[in-house]
């Protein structure tokens, strides 16, 4: 299995305004389509009585970066735990903190960001799939010859239906996992923005929507195998007439001859 670490994607530096001028910036890409930017800035050493209102310009310049990579977008999570801070988005992150714990929040930050990508995509299926729904579920109840043609569409419906199951069920293991124990920033970083995020909740939520789509198209499956199983035994029964009536013709043709004299 490839990890998200090992998908990142070679990008020149880039220079965030506002952030210290050795702040590295790693791009990956998402299972949506989307690419993933997470910059890592270390938190000056600064005097006690400074050290709020570094943080406090630190984040807001964090946020205004992150902001920037989706305008008119949800407002980013800000999470601060055990003297660093996340600012997050779909899109784009920043990790502050002291620079020995860098590295263990972008593995939780960047572990996160492809699952909550996963499931995004997976939202955004349904949600397309559900367009669909309320015109389609009458083909569960009836279908004939003039149906045939959204045979093949209907198919395709309910593959797209087990598909997003089966996405589901790989991604509820990871995203509903217990905290780790002992506890480790990596592993409470991770469980903050699963919470924060509420990929739990959406992902019940998705769970129930795609529920409805496989039975939807499922009904609809059931309901063309019945149609395509009567009209062959209608062909069926039209034949054995046919061959009947052929039968009875040549019957009938040699009676005559017979007593032609």
């Amino acid at each position: 299995m490839i990890t998200s670490h090992e998908r990142f994607i070679d990008a020149p530096p880039t220079v965030i305004d506002g952030l210290p001028p050795d702040t590295t910036v790693e791009r990956m890409p998402l299972a949506d389509g989307g690419v993933f930017e997470l910059a890592a800035a270390a938190i000056p050493t600064v005097e006690a009585a400074e050290h709020d209102a570094v943080i406090a310009e630190l984040v807001a310049r964090a946020t205004s970066w992150v902001v920037a990579a989706t305008p008119g977008g949800d407002p980013p999570l800000i999470v601060p735990l055990y003297g660093t801070h996340v600012v997050w988005s779909p899109r784009r992150a920043v990790a502050l903190g002291p620079a020995d714990r860098l590295a263990a929040m972008r593995t939780a930050i960047n572990e996160f960001a492809d699952r909550e990508a996963d499931l995004r995509d997976v939202e955004r299926r349904i949600a397309t799939g559900l367009e669909h729904v309320e015109a389609d579920a009458a083909f569960a109840f009836t279908f004939d010859e003039q149906s045939l043609p959204r045979r093949r569409e209907l198919a395709g419906r309910f593959t797209e239906a087990i598909s997003l199951r089966r996405r589901l069920a790989v991604l509820a293991p990871v995203l509903q996992r217990p905290a780790v124990q002992p506890p480790t920033l990596a592993g409470q970083l991770g469980e903050r923005l699963r919470d924060r995020s509420r990929v739990v909740e959406r992902l019940e939520h998705a769970g129930e929507q795609a529920d409805l789509l496989e039975r939807v198209y499922s009904s609809c499956g059931d309901r063309v195998a019945d149609y395509l199983s009567s009209r062959r035994h209608a062909v069926l029964e039209w034949v054995i007439i046919l061959l009947l009536a052929v039968e009875v013709v040549l019957i009938t043709v040699d009676l005559l001859a017979t007593h032609t004299p």
